[in-house]
């Protein structure tokens, strides 16, 4: 992995640090594992759990448009305030009961997490949760309250932290990383795009922290490297910092396409048959669309995203070559046309999941669920992953 990465962004196709391991699960591969020494031997004290994209609290910005709105029309600030903060408290609630575990990690995963590796680490689901809406400023928001768990939790080299999510939440690990493992003036420069500096008013206390922590830091945060990440169905976007974490894991649902490039999906563009799409044929189709140019940030945050990407997009290419107009759309689909499937930096497992004959709420089977997105949370596939987790942490799968 590269130091000082200072928040760049990933190419397409990206260059891999480390080969790509490939693996096939079967859904009782985990089920004889000694799931305990993700503490005995991994050294985990704490496992924070964090959902990805509009599984939070305000995933589609309806709580942030009504607030926006109350602050410019003073009669009715009290009122539509009041409106959205219910709505921020009820929403992912509600959520964990419709959606369950495809897609989502509900208090009944984080249960069943627990009663597998018995009382330590300790497990939890990231309270208070992030908003998941679907753009940079939302991503930087969680590295801010993830920063702001950790110095409670105050990771040791002895006594480490597994942070463990699913889809962009991995995004909101990358900006942790550079958080963690920048320079003073990088960091102020990202700092300063989000909003957040000393001389910001009525900053949310996840903010406060991380600004009184880190305005004036030298440079690495001395607890990062006892902060291991893993993260499920990823989409490649942020760059990581090698100072940021100690292992960094991505698990990736995985079907080869070509075999002189086993570690590419089969390209986004021209777009895939919708049968295919539906069936998961090449893999977790939403990790490989979910790149830059899919962000859709609410006109309440449209300023301050773009002053995030000017930091985050910093030397992203833009790919030229195909005749579609706009600009936005035209560079999209190149990106798309790569197949980009792994990570540049970090080890990619590459699963290729075998049938198990489980089903979602839907009737759909698990492998399939979500267009090949929502095994990764789903309750019968945890103990073949946290095995697999296990197994990683140890070293190369083959080894």
């Amino acid at each position: 992995m590269p130091r000082s990465n200072k928040f760049h962004h990933q190419q397409y196709p990206t260059t891999l640090s480390t080969p790509p391991e490939f693996v096939q699960v079967e859904i009782g591969d985990g089920a004889e594992a000694a799931h305990d020494e993700l503490h005995t031997q991994h050294r985990i004290r704490n496992l924070v759990l964090v959902h990805g994209t509009f599984m939070g609290s305000d995933g589609f910005a309806v709580a942030d448009i009504l607030e926006s709105i109350g602050n410019e029309m003073g009669v009715l600030k009290g009122p539509l305030t009041g409106a959205a903060e219910k709505l921020r408290a009820h929403v992912k609630p509600l959520t964990d009961k419709v959606a369950a575990d495809i897609g989502n990690f509900t208090p009944e995963f984080c249960g069943q997490l627990q009663k597998l590796v018995g009382t330590d680490p300790h497990i939890e689901r990231l309270s208070p949760t992030w908003s998941s809406q679907n753009h940079h400023y939302a991503r930087a928001d969680l590295a801010a309250r993830l920063f702001h768990r950790l110095t409670q939790l105050q990771p040791q080299p002895d006594a480490r932290t597994l942070l463990w999510g699913h889809s962009h939440a991995g995004n909101g690990f990358a900006l942790l990383t550079n958080l963690l493992g920048s320079d003073r003036e990088t960091r102020r420069q990202f700092l300063a795009a989000c909003g957040h500096t000393p001389k910001t008013d009525k900053q949310p206390e996840h903010w406060i922290t991380v600004v009184e922590s880190l305005w004036d830091l030298e440079g690495p945060v001395t607890w990062a490297s006892a902060v291991d990440i893993v993260g499920f169905g990823t989409p490649v976007r942020y760059g990581w910092e090698t100072q940021g974490c100690g292992q960094l894991i991505h698990v990736l649902h995985h079907r080869n396409f070509e075999a002189d490039t086993p570690h590419l999906t089969k390209p986004l563009f021209p777009p895939h048959l919708p049968h295919d799409v539906i069936h998961a044929k090449w893999g977790d189709w939403v990790q490989a669309l979910g790149i830059a140019g899919t962000d859709v940030p609410p006109p309440t945050l449209l300023k301050r995203d773009r002053a995030v990407a000017g930091i985050v997009e910093q030397g992203l290419v833009k790919p030229g070559g195909l005749k579609i107009v706009p600009e936005k759309i035209r560079a999209t689909c190149a990106r798309w046309a790569t197949g980009t499937r792994c990570h540049a930096d970090g080890r990619n497992l590459l699963l290729t999941y075998q049938a198990s004959g489980e089903r979602s709420r839907l009737g759909v089977p698990l492998e399939e669920s979500m267009f090949g997105h929502g095994v990764a949370t789903s309750e019968p596939w945890l103990p073949t992953h946290l095995a697999l987790v296990n197994r990683a942490l140890r070293g190369r799968l083959g080894d």
